[in-house]
């Protein structure tokens, strides 16, 4: 599935698919998302103002748009190979 190095980073593996959560400010609730890491995400990385980011894939807006959708979390994600909210959350705020 996914891997974590031992400086705490995920390693790219092909189509690995997990579950990201984490507090979206846009819409002021911590989010799940099912996403994956491909050849244009940039995964884990520091922004230029010093905090922790993690870039992937969305896998749920990739279905629904029809074209590949990227998003970011900051300063503090988790990962999960199962989704641990009940509610598609895609479906509720992105219309």
């Amino acid at each position: 599935m996914f891997n974590l190095n031992t400086g705490g980073k995920m390693t790219k593996e092909k189509d690995a698919i997990f579950y990201i959560k984490y507090f979206a400010l846009k819409y002021g609730e911590t989010i799940e998302r099912k996403g994956k890491l491909d050849d244009v995400a940039r995964g884990e990385y520091i922004a230029k103002k010093g905090h922790p980011c993690f870039n992937y894939l969305d896998i749920w807006a990739t279905e629904k748009f029809g074209s590949p959708q990227y998003r970011t979390a900051s300063h503090s994600w988790e990962f999960n190979e199962q989704p641990t909210i009940e509610v598609n959350h895609i479906d509720s705020v992105i219309k």
